[in-house]
C-alpha cells in the first residue's frame, strides 16, 4: 500500500503563508517560528524544522524575507527572519489566493465556509 503523503505535502504548501503571516506581526528566529505556527493554529499547524528551513532559504532567496544574526549569551547566534515590503505585498496575494481557493472547495464540498479573520 502507498503511503499518503498528502498531509504532509498540504502542509508544506501553506508554509511560506504561514511564515510570512507570522513575520508579518514580528520578527522570529527558527524555533519560534515552529512554536508559534502551532500555538497560534491551536496545534493544527506542527512543522519540524528541517521542513521549515528551506522554505526560509527560498523566501530569503526571492527577497521575500530578510535576517539578521544575533548573538545570545556569550556564543551562541541566533538568526531572526524579518518580512520585508515585497514579503507583505505577497503575503496579502497569497491570503487573497488561499481565501479564493477555500471558498471554491467549501462551495464544491457543500460546505459552510468559516469566515475568520
Amino acid at each position: 500500500m502507498a503511503k499518503d503523503n498528502f498531509p504532509i505535502n498540504f502542509r508544506r504548501g501553506l508554509l511560506p503563508l504561514v511564515i510570512l503571516s507570522l513575520l508579518d506581526a514580528e520578527d522570529m528566529y527558527g524555533y519560534q517560528l515552529v512554536q508559534e505556527a502551532e500555538r497560534r493554529s491551536g496545534g493544527a499547524i506542527v512543522t519540524q524544522e528541517g521542513s521549515l528551513y528551506p522554505v526560509l532559504y527560498k523566501l530569503l532567496d526571492t527577497g521575500l524575507i530578510s535576517d539578521r544574526r544575533e548573538l545570545v549569551g556569550k556564543r551562541m547566534t541566533r538568526v531572526y527572519y524579518h518580512l520585508e515590503d515585497t514579503g507583505r505585498d505577497r503575503l496579502n496575494k497569497l491570503v487573497q489566493e488561499y481565501r479564493a481557493m477555500s471558498a471554491g472547495v467549501f462551495q464544491l464540498m457543500g460546505v459552510e465556509q468559516l469566515d475568520r479573520k
